[in-house]
């Protein structure tokens, strides 16, 4: 029986490509197409994923991953980027993350399940601006700040499984009584499988190309679909 729902933050909980093209676009002069922009903002987001733990062992400083980042992600576009425009592109996509909210429908379903279940967030990311993309999301509203994990102010990151087991110790639960609910096949599905915990993979992207090493219990294609999801787990609580 699941007792407790823990979620992702970035492009799981608000769509991170909408700041990040506002970002992009204010930096570059530079047309476009939908599917050149998506492709790039995957590589950003596949960046972040994958090489944050180097800044929690201190491999890198965050500086560096952050201007490292968007270079990585224009690469293919042989576009030069400086190390003054890439400052320029993360103050403007720092600044876009201000205004960023829930998925719609979302808020109302976050409502609804704190009543039941066990909410919580479970990032990778620097503390303050993790902080801040919370805040703005209102998560307070619906999650008890104990049961927020950021990898920077615990020291482990994912794909880690002991992030989630420590989450679980935390609030008295077990393994097979959690779900998370994140978008990257790897670095959220496998590692919190590997920590025993149901999974929902939210792949909204539609990133096919890129599957976990484990079946998630759950796949989830859009926001509606996640919204229906969780509002059918919280049915079958009232129901027990």
């Amino acid at each position: 029986m699941i007792k407790a729902i823990i979620f992702d933050l970035d492009d799981t909980l608000y769509d991170q490509k909408s700041p990040f093209t506002a970002a992009l676009t204010k930096t570059f002069n530079q047309a476009l197409s939908s599917t050149e922009l998506a492709q790039i903002f995957n590589r950003f987001h596949d960046f972040n994923d994958r090489t944050f733990n180097q800044v929690t062992d201190t491999t890198m400083t965050l500086e560096a991953w952050q201007t490292a980042r968007i270079r990585h992600a224009l690469a293919p576009s042989k576009v030069h980027i400086s190390t003054d425009r890439a400052i320029q592109f993360e103050m403007a996509y720092q600044q876009e993350l201000n205004q960023i909210c829930l998925f719609d429908g979302l808020s109302a379903t976050l409502t609804k399940l704190s009543h039941a279940f066990k909410i919580g967030i479970i990032t990778n990311g620097p503390a303050p601006i993790q902080h801040q993309k919370l805040h703005q999301l209102q998560i307070e509203h619906f999650v008890h700040p104990d049961n927020i994990f950021i990898s920077e102010e615990l020291g482990i990151a994912k794909p880690d499984p002991s992030i989630f087991t420590t989450w679980a110790h935390q609030v008295g639960i077990k393994a097979n009584e959690a779900v998370y609910v994140g978008d990257n096949a790897a670095l959220d599905m496998t590692s919190a499988k590997h920590a025993g915990w149901q999974t929902f993979w939210f792949n909204h992207r539609r990133n096919d190309q890129v599957t976990p090493s484990v079946i998630p219990d759950q796949i989830i294609q859009s926001p509606a679909e996640l919204n229906e999801l969780l509002l059918a787990l919280l049915q079958a609580a009232s129901a027990s």
